[in-house]
């Protein structure tokens, strides 16, 4: 009797039942997450950029797999115990692979090693080729690397993840898997006046000299094959051709380029009225500029010639010298990074991607009258004005382009899909063939009469031509979106856009294969700051001729007030005193350095205030507002509750 009336007055007691409240929480969570776990597998991404989903493109390709793979994960515990940040990563790769295994219903085996020194274990990861990183000065090796084998006994590796390469962790891993499943690799035909397979000369003379790193991201899916700029047709089995800054090709390739894409061939094509990148390597007096423009006129398509496009909006920023020694950033308007707003996101070769980089391009636009399509792919801002090549040649004025700046409202496109039913550049047949130097011609024995349309003559395309067209070359250089890392002597790339990834996507569009394009631009963690960027962007605005004019004229003082008191007595002895008319300029001189110097300090402060008002109201909510709202509702709270507790006794009296 007296346990039960315990047992009933610990019930009625209110800190009992709020424990037991507790408890039955508890026990709910852990059951609902079993249950979670047993039938709902699938898991809520709710970062902007799903960063955690399997992108369809991942999809397709486990779907592909017709032949079982194994893929074997080698990771290192000790790497994680000694850096927790790799362990963080390899704990992020290894869920990545689980969800790969789940999404291939058998088709891929999962194994995972922990390889120790000198066992057999790490032999095998040796023999596959990973890459082994030291540890520590004793020399303890790790890995951290991934291979997989089909039943053909293929085999492919990521010899080490890379944290460079966390942001592109899905394109791997679907790229190693894509090539165990799908043998057949999609043949590009290239040919390219810019050294993107190394520079030849600096080879020769023994320096060092690698692909572009665009081109070797190609070549890990595609076999690239290299044709000379002089053939006389476009090989057999060839996918898609990629005409990288064609300069001067003879008749004959152009003829072969018409007739591989008036029969079904498709096409890659990167021309530039200035390319930086060949301006870079060679002669002043040097042609940097390309079009093919009877083929163009054929397809609908036209480059302005001798004009590039400035954006001020997409603009990237550049340091430029100033005249106090150092540097400040400017936007320079014919170097464009060009975001969302400027992808098409209807086309699936763009439709995905972050970011791409130009320099310098060119601007390209449809023919009226044109039977073809004309779908751009990128294009600049509103914000954007037509420059003559002149002006970005050599060293540009920075400062200059962008004071003198006039948008005209305008997007301008740089790249384009050209689709839709085409006819030859070339009517009256296959170009004759040119007269070798110093021979005559031979003459023809019969009147001359119109040339013999043969039957592998093609006037006009059986089906719609499929063709892209870049309007700039600087896009494929190294410099433009990517930082090569040596990583204990193996080169990482780390993308800063998605340059690459833009041609990757149109190869496999062009090819016909879509599978690869949702997984290459997943996006990065790092969110761009966008309002900062457009404040300093109106700052610059403002304040760019300003503070040119202030720099112009402390120059002019430095120059004269050096004039004055260096070269004036050269004549006589050094140690000569300035006459008081010479002291007094001197020092007028110097008051006006020092007030120029007040006033451009003064500019480039203003330059700041947007910026600092905004970090001084982030700084605030971030540090200040939300104890402040805590506050504020735990006081509201506390003093709600006094309320109904003074309540209580009278509503009992009565």
């Amino acid at each position: 009797m007296l346990r039960r009336i315990a047992w009933g007055s610990l019930w009625r007691s209110p800190r009992a039942r709020s424990l037991a409240a507790l408890a039955c929480v508890a026990v709910m969570l852990v059951s609902v997450n079993i249950i979670a776990a047993q039938f709902l597998p699938q898991r809520f991404d709710l970062t902007a950029e799903r960063l955690y989903t399997l992108s369809p493109g991942t999809r397709q390709t486990l779907a592909r797999i017709d032949e079982p793979i194994t893929l074997r994960f080698y990771y290192s515990t000790r790497l994680g115990e000694t850096v927790p940040s790799y362990g963080v990563y390899a704990h992020r790769v290894r869920e990545l692979l689980d969800q790969y295994v789940a999404a291939a219903h058998g088709k891929i085996r999962l194994e995972v090693y922990d390889p120790q020194p000198f066992s057999a274990i790490e032999d095998r990861a040796v023999a596959f080729g990973l890459q082994a990183v030291p540890l520590n000065a004793q020399g303890e090796q790790v890995y951290f690397g991934l291979a997989g084998t089909n039943s053909t006994d293929d085999e492919r590796t990521i010899p080490f993840f890379a944290p460079q390469r966390e942001r592109l962790l899905e394109y791997d891993l679907t790229r190693l898997v894509h090539t165990l499943a799908v043998p057949k690799r999609t043949v590009v035909g290239l040919i390219s006046s810019l050294p993107l397979a190394g520079d030849p000369i600096a080879a020769l003379q023994g320096e060092a000299s690698r692909p572009m790193a665009v081109l070797q991201q190609l070549r890990q899916l595609d076999d690239v094959k290299m044709l000379p700029s002089a053939l006389d047709a476009i090989p057999a089995g060839t996918d898609v051709l990629m005409l990288v800054h064609p300069q001067k090709l003879p008749a004959k390739t152009l003829f072969a380029i018409d007739q591989f894409v008036q029969n079904g061939g498709k096409a890659l094509i990167f021309v530039d009225p200035y390319s930086e990148m060949q301006a870079r390597g060679g002669p002043a007096d040097m042609a940097v500029d390309s079009d093919l423009e009877p083929l163009f006129k054929a397809w609908g398509v036209r480059l302005e010639p001798n004009t590039v496009a400035a954006d001020r909006r997409d603009a990237r920023r550049v340091v430029v010298p100033t005249g106090a020694g150092g540097g400040k950033p400017l936007p320079y308007v014919a170097w464009l990074d060009l975001k969302d707003g400027e992808l098409n996101r209807d086309d699936p070769i763009t439709a995905s991607l972050s970011s791409v980089t130009v320099a310098s391009a060119g601007i390209i636009e449809p023919l009226s009258g044109a039977t073809t399509t004309f779908e751009p792919l990128i294009t600049t801002s509103p914000d954007a004005m037509k420059l003559p090549v002149d002006k970005v040649a050599g060293f540009p004025d920075v400062v200059g382009l962008l004071i003198h700046f006039k948008p005209t409202g305008m997007r301008y496109t740089l790249a384009a899909h050209i689709t839709g039913p085409a006819e030859t550049a070339f009517p009256d047949g296959p170009p004759k063939a040119a007269a070798t130097p110093g021979k005559p011609a031979a003459t023809p024995a019969k009147p001359a009469a119109p040339p013999a349309k043969t039957s592998e003559f093609t006037a006009k395309s059986a089906g719609p031509i499929n063709v892209v067209v870049v309007a700039d070359t600087d896009m494929l250089d190294d410099r433009a979106w990517a930082q090569s890392q040596d990583f204990f002597g193996r080169q990482v790339v780390a993308p800063l856009a998605d340059n690459a990834d833009f041609v990757a996507n149109a190869i496999d569009v062009l090819s016909g294969g879509e599978e690869l394009i949702g997984l290459r631009s997943r996006g990065s963690s790092v969110r761009p700051f966008e309002v900062v960027e457009r404040i300093q962007r109106a700052a610059d605005d403002r304040y760019a001729a300003k503070e040119h004019a202030l720099e112009q004229k402390l120059k002019a003082t430095q120059a004269k007030l050096r004039d004055l008191t260096t070269g004036a007595p050269a004549k006589a002895d050094a140690n000569t005193p300035l006459s008081p008319e010479q002291a007094k300029t001197v020092e007028q001189f110097r008051t006006d350095l020092l007030a120029t110097r007040r006033a451009l300090r003064r500019v480039r402060e203003a330059q700041r205030q947007d910026i600092e008002q905004l970090k001084a109201i982030l700084e605030f909510c971030d540090i200040a507002l939300v104890p402040i709202v805590v506050a504020l509702a735990a006081i509201v709270l506390g003093l709600t509750r006094r309320r109904r507790w003074r309540r209580r006794p009278s509503s009992a009296l009565a």
